[in-house]
């Protein structure tokens, strides 16, 4: 069965998550969260940070589990847990928000995207905030800034996961 992966970054919620909701109008999802080691060794991160972020989880979690689902999470570099996950069950899209933090995640992505290209594995990442990625000129930005902040906000479907091999019974 086909699935979509969904990789929560830092956007840890459900309501108004364009990357969960374009994935969960594709079919089933497997939602992940990566604990990588390396991020939260880079200077800008703190304790307070991961203990925000762990609770954040946990509601996350909870919030998943009362759809009939749950959160996966995975400990280690992007790119080893993504090619485990992807060796388990193969997945047809790796769907996230942009991430817009530091140079560590901005070239871990860029090593996510290279993976997903040499597996055949599509990669759709949704702007979350007001900073644009790849922009040729700063021209373009102040309308797509405002573009972006008029949209609707995502409406999430009636979800469908998918259970990884270990978790079925």
């Amino acid at each position: 069965m086909s699935y979509r992966l969904v990789w929560f970054k830092r956007d840890l919620r459900l309501h108004d998550h364009a990357a969960l909701a374009h994935a969960a109008h594709q079919g089933p999802v497997l939602c992940l969260y990566i604990v990588e080691p390396e991020l939260w060794a880079q200077p800008d991160a703190a304790l307070q940070h991961f203990e925000f972020v762990r609770e954040s989880l946990t509601e996350l979690h909870h919030e998943l589990q009362a759809l009939g689902g749950s959160l996966q999470v995975r400990v280690g570099p992007a790119v080893q847990v993504l090619a485990a996950l992807h060796a388990q069950a193969p997945f047809a899209e790796l769907v996230a928000h942009e991430e817009t933090g530091n140079a560590f995640t901005y070239a871990r992505d860029l090593q996510v995207g290279a993976w997903c290209q040499s597996v055949g594995v599509g990669w759709t990442e949704f702007q979350q905030f007001g900073v644009v990625r790849r922009l040729k000129s700063r021209n373009t930005w102040q309308a797509r800034w405002e573009a972006h902040m008029a949209a609707p906000q995502a409406a999430l479907p009636a979800l469908q996961f998918f259970k990884p091999p270990e978790n079925q019974g």
